[in-house]
């Protein structure tokens, strides 16, 4: 069986375009309440606690563990305006948000990579790229393209990316599995991929705010995720259920946040009828935040 990259005409991907849409609608619509939602009542805190678990989850889908504190901490510091003390995996993560709209070249490329891969040398791998999904009886492989060929397949790529007119939502999916795919560097390929993603879905709906985390959602999934990679890597181009299960899984992603804004909005409202009465020691109006509009703007964490 050939891989996806091994067919001449690989990147002309194709996708059933009424099952996308469809979902895609459906996608659009419940990201326009939660939208209104977050417009409504603000909770800076949620959108902060968003951001921090999309930059952990992007680290953990690869096996690595980045404590809250830490997170919290190399945050503060680049939004406080000391970027240059910050972890360089975090400052990159950040200012890949807030530039979103800068060209995506190879020079930033070899930056992203620098920050978040093991490898600081500013070159695409030189060798094979093979990577295995799953454990045991489960375990999947895939190769990805000679080096030889991606110069050239990453300049395509990028040319793509800053010409495409394509759906944000569908570009974000196809920039993901693409980028992917290629595995241009000798390491963290997946983390930069999904890198890619929150530029194209920052770029498609024009806004630094933090709405949900999408990467969050990957993690939860993280089998499901390898195992649909893995299923259109070997297929002949057509990304129709890799697309559907990726607008699925941002479903997913937007749903939590929401819940967890109904959770305080309920919590909010209870409060505000019981105003003035007494009230157990143990059950504090200082447990929930009051909901009220926020206009501030901090890096999305999709």
């Amino acid at each position: 069986m050939l891989y996806i990259h091994q067919y001449p005409d690989w990147t002309h991907f194709r996708f059933d375009t009424r099952k996308v849409l469809n979902a895609l609608g459906e996608a659009r619509l419940q990201e326009g309440k939660l939208i209104g939602a977050m417009e409504t009542c603000g909770f800076q805190d949620l959108e902060q606690e968003l951001l921090i678990r999309d930059i952990q989850s992007n680290s953990a889908i690869d096996g690595y563990s980045l404590k809250d504190e830490f997170v919290k901490e190399q945050v503060a510091l680049v939004q406080g305006g000391a970027a240059q003390s910050a972890d360089p995996m975090v400052r990159i993560y950040l200012g890949a948000i807030t530039k979103a709209f800068n060209p995506v070249t190879v020079e930033r490329l070899f930056a992203w990579h620098a920050a978040m891969g093991q490898n600081k040398v500013a070159s695409f791998r030189q060798g094979p790229s093979s990577v295995m999904y799953g454990q045991g009886d489960s375990r999947l492989d895939f190769d990805g393209p000679n080096s030889e060929r991606l110069e050239q397949e990453v300049e395509r790529f990028i040319q793509w990316m800053e010409t495409s007119t394509m759906d944000g939502v569908i570009k974000a999916a196809v920039a993901h599995f693409w980028f992917i795919t290629l595995r241009p560097f000798a390491d963290a390929n997946g983390r930069l991929a999904r890198l890619l993603t929150i530029v194209a879905l920052a770029r498609s709906e024009q806004t630094t705010r933090c709405q949900f985390s999408l990467n969050q959602a990957f993690l939860d999934r993280k089998e499901e995720y390898f195992k649909i990679l893995n299923e259109t890597q070997r297929s002949n181009g057509d990304l129709t259920e890799w697309i559907l299960w990726f607008i699925g899984t941002m479903q997913q992603a937007m749903s939590s946040t929401r819940e967890r804004i109904l959770k305080e909005q309920r919590k909010t409202a209870f409060y505000n009828r019981h105003a003035g009465e007494a009230w157990p020691q143990s059950l504090t109006r200082a447990t929930t935040r009051p909901c009220v509009p926020y206009s501030g703007s901090l890096p999305r964490a999709y």
